[in-house]
């Protein structure tokens, strides 16, 4: 009876620890980002940390955040990160831990003299970039902007960079801890940047989620392991 007892669970544990995940997430250096044939970055670190500490596996894979979001969907041993925990995606994901904080403003070319905004945030006769399917892409829809007129929408963080940079549009959604390393990867200095406004309301916690079907079991081990290392 105790070796059944024993070797049943001596076997769940070796087949979570043979099992790979899929974790999913987007360039954000430095908090995600590809360095040679590995990602890696601050968030990616303390994902590492979870992972090797509920005694797992994974495969770390790197695209464009609405690619990412769809993946993570299509397969119950799944993850993403470094996601908002909002309503609309709250009971679809089971939520890890958090692994990052955005504070994010509105973005600016420095030479830009002629936006100015203040707390009240009226974004009338400008233009946007933002990410497909991101936090920053339904405020700016709340604010009034749209597709079809002054909103551009991208695949990932350096294309709306890349916008900014050719006077495609006004301005873009980014935090400003991160404009420094970002901006490098588009051939700008932080000092041709500005920041025209804080977004108070889009100050998040970022998470390591779970696709919705994950078994539960896997997903206690890994909320276990967070709380091991501190990350609540």
């Amino acid at each position: 009876m105790w070796c059944a007892v024993w070797c049943w669970a001596f076997s769940a544990r070796q087949a979570f620890a043979d099992s790979n995940l899929l974790i999913f997430t987007e360039t954000s250096p430095p908090y995600q980002f590809q360095s040679g044939n590995k990602v890696e970055g601050i968030a990616t670190e303390r994902v590492r940390n979870i992972i090797e500490q509920a005694g797992l596996h994974a495969e770390f894979k790197l695209f464009p955040w609405a690619r990412a979001l769809k993946n993570v969907e299509r397969s119950s041993r799944a993850l993403i990160y470094s996601m908002a925990k909002t309503p609309a995606r709250e009971k679809q994901f089971f939520w890890i831990a958090p692994v990052a904080q955005f504070d994010l403003s509105i973005v600016t070319l420095a030479s830009r003299s002629d936006i100015t905004l203040d707390e009240r945030l009226d974004l009338s006769g400008l233009s946007a970039s933002a990410q497909r399917d991101d936090i920053a892409e339904s405020w700016l829809l709340e604010k009034g902007l749209t597709v079809e007129d002054n909103l551009l929408l991208c695949a990932d963080i350096l294309c709306s960079w890349r916008h900014l940079k050719s006077g495609r549009v006004d301005f873009i959604i980014e935090d400003p801890n991160l404009i420094k390393p970002t901006a490098a990867l588009v051939g700008l200095k932080q000092d041709e940047i500005k920041v025209a406004q804080p977004i108070p309301e889009l100050s998040i916690t970022a998470y390591l989620a779970a696709n919705g079907a994950m078994e539960t079991q896997l997903v206690e081990r890994l909320q276990k392991a967070a709380a091991e290392l501190g990350y609540q």
